[in-house]
């Protein structure tokens, strides 16, 4: 294959990594903290991708906090492209089991918002697509902490909860008109299984996580209310 047609194949995808696509939801690679000790504080910093579409970059960051024995909350935000925004608040407890494995669980909700354009014609006409979503959600995850002498962290998680989304999809045609047509708002159960390996010191880390979603009776037939199932993501980790 010629140079410039390898060149021509992986500029549109390239493109579509860095400005994004036509996505509603997506896992967010909130942290899996592993808290093990009154005054624990952990926050995890990140970016990630998500698939199959080639979503746009998101920056994740996650701040965990144990202010009581066994209790612990936490505060996770999720950025992408300027035009997605997802936050998200959680309480709930942790349990040390031996001197490694943790066992914690949260509840929480979330909110997050998503707008996206897709050009129709040449007389600069587009659909948009907007809106947002709840989400209430149940977390539990278990794992281990500093092994190896401090330097490995591996976790797994699972979130399920209801998302309940409010989003509209018009044509604004290029007179500025802008002509309504279709809406999604039935709610859908979520299941999301996560799983994240940290290495590095006892309090500096790197990180890497992975995030598969599912939503029930998700029907999008002509691909604007997209969702992506698998996020992907690498980042640092502080545990102070």
């Amino acid at each position: 294959m010629k140079k410039t047609s390898i060149i021509k194949l992986a500029l549109p995808l390239l493109l579509t990594s860095l400005f994004g696509s036509c996505v509603i939801y997506h896992p967010h690679n909130v942290d899996i903290p592993l808290l093990r000790e009154k005054g624990e504080v952990d926050v995890d910093a990140n970016l990630s991708l998500s698939a199959p579409l080639l979503g746009a970059p998101a920056f994740n960051g996650t701040v965990s906090f144990a202010p009581l024995n066994n209790v612990g909350v936490q505060a996770a935000v999720c950025l992408s492209n300027t035009n997605s925004f997802y936050v998200q608040g959680a309480a709930g407890g942790f349990l040390p089991m031996g001197d490694n494995a943790v066992l914690e669980g949260y509840a929480g909700y979330g909110f997050g918002t998503s707008v996206h354009k897709t050009e129709v014609s040449e007389d600069n006409s587009y659909r948009k697509v907007e809106g947002n979503y709840n989400l209430v959600f149940g977390q539990v995850n278990t794992g281990w902490v500093n092994l190896l002498g401090g330097i490995f962290d591996i976790g797994f998680g699972f979130k399920g909860g209801l998302m309940m989304p409010n989003f509209e999809k018009s044509l604004v045609q290029g007179n500025g008109e802008v002509v309504k047509e279709t809406k999604l708002t039935d709610s859908h159960v979520l299941l999301q299984p996560q799983f994240m390996v940290r290495v590095g010191w006892q309090q500096v880390k790197f990180s890497f996580n992975v995030g598969y979603a599912y939503l029930s009776n998700w029907h999008d037939t002509y691909g604007y209310f997209n969702y992506e199932p698998i996020s992907v993501g690498l980042g640092v980790h502080f545990d102070f």
